[in-house]
């Protein structure tokens, strides 16, 4: 069976949906290449190689167009999806994959990957041409489908609720952390620390910089944490790109005067992930609104104890291994902060749950799950 799959969000930085796509085709490829032929469609060019890391040319563009343009995507999509319909229909697959929401033009039996509805629920938190792009595209194209693929229980019943697709329709492939993801070597992370000037103990983020991760609350509960204990408080570590509308989270930590308190190391590779993790002293996540959540995952699977927010999929990832507190209670938040600081053996508690927990998810079943829909949607 020829698949041809939306490979385009590998040419960026990887996050959330750069991740999914790289660790799916890689499980796909080893576990089906042998009787599938997998083609990759890069945007300009369609190839049979999974690639390794954004190329410079593709990576400097992008940030360009976004830097010039209020709405890149209304220069680019045209071009993409001329590009696609050609390569296509040469190609002829037996089936289309889309990664990333939007479905591009193609006549066969489509099945398309949706991580969550943030821009439907909270519009505001995203750039005007994001929406303006999504709204256009999406909603229009999604019912295209002969099936889709939700990474979460809770993604299914928010496309069900606010798109009324039918139940049946969608099919829940939960990600993963990193195969063999696990705690980095302690010689390695003492030296890994040493080299980013990290102390014995800090708290640390992982993700974009943005609105929905709701970092602004996290900045104040923080402060507070510092105004109680001082000094010896542990710095707030918030690893990430800042993509879009991060002014108010700037003015969040001015307004606290915690900045000399707080490391923005930015983005984070994932050759360094598992160091990152590893050296924490806890990891938080107090997204209002996420899909899956993946860096909960990958933080429990190298034994670091975590703090998520109650809200969205989170608790579904994390299980009873977190500690899940109200996405907008600063109080909550701070309280959850001092006590795991100040708790060897709760730590001790919460890194062993999560370590347990990560082994039930893996990328291997994500294939075989995502695969069954490929099956079921060409009737073989």
């Amino acid at each position: 069976m020829k698949i041809l799959l939306d490979a385009f969000p590998l040419l960026a930085p990887k996050s959330g949906v750069g991740y999914y796509t790289w660790h799916l085709l890689q499980a796909l490829q080893q576990h089906y290449g042998g009787s599938d032929d997998f083609v990759y469609f890069y945007g300009r060019r369609f190839s049979r190689q999974i690639a390794a890391r954004p190329p410079q040319f593709d990576a400097h563009a992008r940030r360009a167009l976004k830097r010039v343009f209020a709405n890149p995507y209304r220069l680019t999509q045209p071009i993409k999806e001329l590009v696609f319909r050609i390569g296509a229909r040469l190609l002829k697959p037996a089936l289309y994959h889309e990664t990333n929401y939007v479905l591009l033009p193609f006549d066969g039996p489509q099945v398309v990957t949706v991580f969550d509805l943030s821009i439907t629920r909270f519009p505001a938190t995203h750039p005007r041409g994001r929406v303006q792009f999504f709204n256009d595209y999406f909603n229009r194209r999604l019912p295209r489908a002969q099936h889709i693929l939700a990474i979460s229980e809770f993604t299914k019943r928010e496309l069900c609720e606010l798109l009324q697709v039918a139940p049946e329709r969608v099919t829940v492939t939960p990600l993963a952390a990193p195969p063999d993801f696990c705690r980095a070597d302690d010689t390695a992370v003492r030296a890994f620390a040493q080299r980013r000037g990290l102390p014995a103990q800090f708290f640390l983020y992982v993700g974009n910089l943005e609105p929905r991760k709701n970092l602004v609350m996290l900045v104040h509960a923080y402060a507070q944490l510092l105004r109680r204990h001082g000094r010896h408080t542990p710095p707030l570590v918030l690893a990430g790109e800042a993509t879009w509308l991060t002014d108010e989270l700037f003015a969040a930590i001015a307004a606290e005067r915690v900045g000399e308190h707080i490391l923005l190391p930015g983005y984070v590779p994932e050759q360094e992930l598992a160091l990152w993790y590893s050296a924490a002293t806890v990891f938080l996540y107090p997204s209002r609104y996420e899909g899956f959540g993946l860096p909960v995952l990958e933080a429990m699977a190298t034994g670091t104890p975590v703090i998520a927010a109650d809200a969205a999929s989170l608790p579904e990832v994390a299980g009873d291994a977190a500690r899940l507190v109200v996405p907008d209670d600063v109080d909550g938040w701070t309280q959850a902060l001092e006590e795991l600081w100040q708790d060897p053996a709760k730590r001790a508690a919460l890194a062993a749950a999560g370590v347990q927990r990560a082994a039930q998810f893996s990328w291997t079943r994500c294939a075989q799950q995502t695969h069954a829909v490929y099956e079921r949607v060409c009737g073989s």
